[in-house]
């Protein structure tokens, strides 16, 4: 899997927090190897690769996750922002994104309008099985929940395995 995490100037240039991009956030970004629960390759079915990057727990580290991949993808989320409907974000978005399961039960119906692109999942589960329905050959699915950890999860790992085990079972 072909992945870039620089010179991409849609995944390098977003500007998300407060209108800006916090340093600290872009540095963090910058260090961060993949590895387990980042950017981790679990499977591939059916011509549709599967990525685990749980480790990705706010919407900046996620927006670079799907940047720097090399297809489209169905991304699963814990979270909806409004952010994703503005500027660089939104052409990220509409770009790289075919479609968003959001996964918890903790959504917010009317914080977002979903043109057909967005569904809803009550666990990360239903979200897998729900996102191999949606995605096409040549696509990816990314987990990459733009979050915390909660939803019943103690912390990122947790929440990658249990992603890996639906994945696993498809």
């Amino acid at each position: 899997m072909a992945m870039s995490t620089t010179n991409n100037p849609s995944a390098l240039n977003l500007r998300i927090a407060g209108g800006q991009l916090l340093d600290a956030r872009q540095a963090a970004l910058d260090q961060e190897q993949r590895g387990a629960h980042r950017m981790e390759p679990v499977l591939e079915v059916n011509g549709v690769l599967y990525v685990n990057d749980s480790r990705s727990t706010f919407l900046d580290a996620t927006l670079a996750s799907i940047g720097s991949l090399d297809r489209r993808a169905v991304w699963i989320t814990g979270a909806w922002s409004d952010e994703l409907t503005e500027g660089l974000a939104q052409d990220l978005f509409q770009d790289r994104v075919s479609a968003v399961v959001i996964y918890g039960g903790q959504h917010e119906e009317h914080a977002y309008t979903d043109g057909g692109r967005i569904f809803l999942a009550d666990d990360v589960r239903m979200a897998v099985f729900l996102a191999r329905e949606i995605a096409k050959a040549g696509e990816a699915v990314l987990f990459s929940p733009a979050c915390p950890s909660g939803n019943g999860f103690a912390n990122y790992e947790e929440r990658g395995a249990e992603f890996k085990r639906a994945v696993r079972d498809l």
